[in-house]
């Protein structure tokens, strides 16, 4: 949107301009006519000078060599300023920046209003995937990137999402972004380096936000930790691990990504949690009704002391902050996570 905003600062720097010379040729035309000239009538001349009507002389010009020079140069100076206006103004119009400017603005106005949301800095190949994933479970989300043709990019993978332009390890971007209402964001440049200090800024601004940061290379882990980042991705250590899956495990890998990939019904590993003031806190596992809510299947439970069960049994005894791996869509997910966290609040 750079250039957008340029073209915008240009033609008001011209208003600027255009207004200072009406002020000059009034106050001009006026000293020229003498009091019998009046301030509308000194500004009837000068618009009529600027503009090239020229429809009559009405302070006498014709007697005033020193008012002709006056308008000489007033018309010279006024007219050049008038077509500099015109053309920028057509230039913004014609390159669809008045468009930009619109649709821009109705973008954050847009992202305004947006709590509970994710944040994507870097759009790259890591970033296109991630926006990908949260589009198809139908999660909001923003996108930043400093390069305004990755908007472009977006849309020839019918991504449809809001991108902000502009450097994300600066703090008036991750503002814009809403960052105080946001729920996560990921750091997927190409640099560890920014990574490291969006996730460092992150944190700072929003002490609560779960930051998931891209690392290139695998000694920088521990310093991205350390800069703040809940959890880190090394894509090296993830791609050798899933080579090795094909090799060894070909058919749950072709499972998983036909799962990714299925956009009609997007299973997605997901994860509920207990919250402290859970009806079902003390009660067996199987009390909740996870086949009335659709085709949930449970993997597994984490007790508040992190111990794992997996394939929980039915009798298993749910407890306060204990969480379950599931396999069901986003829907179904959001679903189960309302049942087993709201039914207090009916009853009170």
């Amino acid at each position: 949107m750079r250039s957008a905003n340029e073209s915008a600062k240009r033609i008001k720097q011209v208003l600027i301009v255009l207004v200072v010379i009406i002020v000059i040729g009034t106050i001009g035309f006026k000293i020229i006519g003498g009091e019998n000239t009046s301030v509308l009538n000194a500004l009837y001349m000068t618009a009529m000078t600027i503009t090239t009507v020229g429809y009559a002389d009405v302070i006498g010009l014709d007697r005033n060599p020193l008012g002709k020079l006056f308008a000489i140069v007033f018309m010279i100076a006024g007219t050049g300023t008038v077509l500099y206006l015109l053309t920028t103004f057509a230039a913004f119009m014609i390159g669809g920046e008045l468009k930009k400017a619109l649709r821009r603005r109705t973008m954050e106005k847009r992202i305004a209003k947006m709590h509970d949301h994710f944040i994507v800095c870097g759009i790259g190949m890591v970033g296109l995937y991630v926006v990908h994933e949260l589009v198809i479970t139908k999660v909001p989300l923003i996108a930043i990137d400093h390069d305004e043709e990755k908007m472009e990019f977006l849309r020839v993978h019918e991504l449809n999402v809001d991108l902000l332009v502009g450097d994300a390890t600066e703090n008036e971007v991750l503002w814009d972004a809403m960052i105080a209402n946001a729920k996560g964001l990921f750091a997927t440049t190409n640099s560890d380096n920014d990574n490291i200090v969006i996730a460092l800024t992150a944190k700072q601004m929003n002490p609560s936000l779960r930051v998931v940061c891209r690392c290139n290379d695998t000694k920088n882990i521990d310093k991205i930790r350390r800069a703040g980042a809940d959890a880190v991705v090394a894509l090296n250590y993830i791609g050798g691990i899933r080579m090795a899956s094909e090799m060894v495990r070909p058919t749950v890998t072709s499972f998983i990504d036909k799962m990714l990939r299925d956009k009609e019904a997007p299973l997605r590993v997901e994860e509920i949690s207990i919250p402290a003031n859970s009806p079902y806190i003390g009660r067996p596992v199987g009390d909740i009704d996870f086949k009335g809510i659709g085709n949930i299947l449970v993997v597994a439970a984490r007790t508040n002391d992190l111990e794992w069960i997996y394939n929980p049994y039915p009798g298993t005894i749910v407890e306060k902050d204990m969480s379950f791996i599931i396999l069901s869509t986003r829907q179904e997910r959001d679903l189960l996570q309302a049942l087993v966290s709201t039914e207090v609040e009916s009853k009170s």
